[in-house]
């Protein structure tokens, strides 16, 4: 396959600096160029920075943190109202919703740091568990970054990979996310492009 044109529309949620946002969408659009995915990054199909309500229904009072679920639904009507602007139901468009707050997907124990379904076209990260003693923006930026490059390397076709530094590593805790890079190895770029690029 191919991606020569890929959009990634950037959902965020909750109480999110601009500028933070800003400076993401840049970087993430400058990672997906390094691993050769020619990737347009926007909010909104107006080109303003968006900031949306988590949506209420996410919210789990038993569990005191937001469901995956919901989010995916969010993110869904997100993927369909930049079908409809951007006017065609065959670009291949993508969704990332960004989130500020604990995020749980029934089932699954520890912390969570995204979750996206491989070949599918929305992904999800979480903010919240990536924040550090020393309140640096700069350290959240990169790990969600990091993590936004796995999620959606997920809905590119991408399963876990075991290779040291790739951005398809499992993440179990922040130290993972430290160690990886925000660049797929080669096995996963083969994968990607089907061995040419």
């Amino acid at each position: 396959m191919t991606y020569s044109k890929v959009y990634i529309r950037i959902a965020a949620a909750g109480d999110f600096d601009r500028r933070f946002l800003l400076d993401f969408q840049k970087e993430l659009q400058n990672s997906m160029w390094d691993n050769g995915i020619k990737a347009t990054c926007i909010f909104s199909n107006s080109g303003m920075v968006e900031v949306d309500h988590i949506p209420s229904n996410a919210y789990t009072p038993h569990i005191g943190k937001y469901n995956t679920h919901s989010l995916f639904s969010y993110g869904q009507k997100k993927r369909e109202d930049s079908i409809k602007k951007l006017g065609s139901a065959n670009a291949l468009i993508k969704v990332l919703v960004i989130v500020d707050v604990e995020i749980f997907k029934q089932g699954f124990t520890g912390t969570l740091f995204g979750e996206a379904d491989v070949g599918e076209n929305v992904a999800i990260i979480s903010t919240a568990p990536l924040e550090n003693h020393f309140k640096s923006s700069f350290l959240i930026k990169e790990r969600a970054l990091k993590e936004a490059m796995h999620e959606l390397g997920h809905t590119l076709g991408l399963d876990h990979c075991k290779n040291p530094g790739c951005a398809m590593n499992i993440s179990k805790d922040t130290y993972d996310i430290d160690e990886k890079k925000k660049k797929y190895c080669i096995d996963c770029l083969n994968i990607l492009f089907q061995g040419h690029r």
